[in-house]
């Protein structure tokens, strides 16, 4: 562990661990730190992330630590995160005090946090660099709920009133499979919609840009969610308190209310927790759909979701999954794929039509009908942690004939 580095410098020379092959792991290493550098010029309102991408961006020691990533991983958040866990785990150092997910958010102090952090980096490198190499981000962001209760409300129109057995694609913890426990409200100029449980201590909130509030209260509402199934890689115990702590530390802390939404989640969830298999999104479908129908029955309207989890998954695989769930629809009298990724990810869905406002991510529906393939529909746009949205839920009215 190297100690000869003053701990506010940030013109430390390259370590060892950036040129293992010479040219190539130098080459590398600049790569990582202007990633450090456009993340910190693209999330400048963070005030504590943006600082700390800033001196990575120029501290060549420091963020060498994201060498040691796996392929695909090498990016800014993962190195956070493992910074962040350490500080969730070890509260008492001084680099936690800059977290308001340690210390609160009226508490953190004024200043420049990257004397501490830098120094926390290099007395805890070794801890840093086994998380790095070892984990990879998984994102729980429970505020996605906004967008998922739209979109679930849009996919049971045309069956309104049966219940329904969600499946979530790379679920994680299964989080967003409570959708409906928690209080949804869409922020609309003049009135604002509640949706799901008014009175869940969970509170979800976007701004509702085209009004759907309005189109969705005069409609039937949302059906009611009798089974939940997730599936994921690498499933996450709501009782694995570790577990638990590296999903808490891949959330931002600077943007507010976002790790105390997963703490209520978790904490609300843990005493009826949703079923999470462990699985490949594409090759177990057929198991998790089936799970998901074991307890209502065959006639439940099965609504599979993904919220961005077919970016990671190859263009090929996506088909594949589009495929398998045609063929599940000759046995599923309602079938549903809600999705929530962006432009271009989703099989069958033609996002050109889409106003291109920043938001990164499309929400879409597809329906299968007695193994009828219905028109498939563009809502609209989003916040990818469903901070605002712009969807428009009269669409529906195409896909029904």
């Amino acid at each position: 562990m190297p100690t000869s580095f003053a701990s506010g410098s940030t013109a430390s020379p390259v370590p060892d661990e950036a040129g293992p092959h010479g040219r190539e792991g130098a080459d590398r290493l600049a790569r990582i730190q202007r990633r450090f550098a456009e993340f910190a010029a693209e999330y400048a309102a963070l005030p504590l992330y943006s600082t700390l991408c800033r001196h990575l961006a120029r501290d060549a020691e420091a963020a060498s630590l994201l060498i040691a990533a796996r392929p695909g991983q090498a990016r800014p958040v993962l190195w956070l995160a493992a910074l962040h866990e350490l500080v969730l785990r070890r509260p008492d150092m001084p680099a936690a005090r800059w977290y308001p997910s340690v210390v609160g958010h009226d508490a953190v102090p004024h200043g420049d946090p990257w004397p501490d952090v830098r120094r926390a980096v290099l007395e805890h490198r070794d801890e840093l660099v086994e998380r790095i190499a070892t984990h990879g981000t998984q994102t729980n962001e429970v505020n996605r709920a906004v967008y998922v209760a739209v979109g679930l409300a849009v996919a049971a129109a045309d069956v309104a009133g049966t219940p329904v057995a969600l499946v979530e694609l790379g679920a994680s913890a299964g989080l967003l499979l409570g959708v409906d426990r928690y209080a949804v409200d869409l922020v609309g100029a003049e009135r604002t919609l509640t949706l799901c449980d008014p009175a869940s201590p969970v509170r979800c909130s976007g701004i509702d840009r085209a009004e759907v509030g309005a189109q969705l209260d005069a409609g039937p509402g949302l059906p009611p969610v009798v089974a939940r199934v997730g599936l994921d890689l690498s499933p996450v115990d709501l009782d694995d308190e570790d577990a638990v702590r590296w999903l808490e530390a891949c959330l931002w802390p600077d943007v507010p209310g976002r790790v105390e939404r997963f703490r209520s989640a978790r904490a609300l969830l843990r005493t009826d927790p949703p079923v999470v298999l462990a699985g490949d999104l594409v090759d177990d479908i057929d198991r998790a759909v089936r799970r998901a129908r074991e307890a209502p029955g065959p006639d439940a309207h099965v609504v599979v979701m993904s919220s961005w989890a077919l970016t990671y998954v190859a263009a090929p695989r996506r088909l594949e999954l589009e495929t398998r769930l045609r063929t599940l629809a000759r046995d599923v009298p309602a079938l549903s794929w809600l999705t929530a990724e962006p432009p271009g990810c989703a099989p069958g869905i033609a996002a050109d039509d889409v106003r291109e406002d920043g938001g990164g991510t499309v929400v879409a529906v597809r329906r299968w009908r007695g193994a009828r393939d219905l028109e498939p529909v563009v809502l609209g746009t989003c916040n990818p942690h469903g901070q605002w949205i712009d969807l428009n839920v009269g669409a529906r009215d195409n896909r029904t004939s």
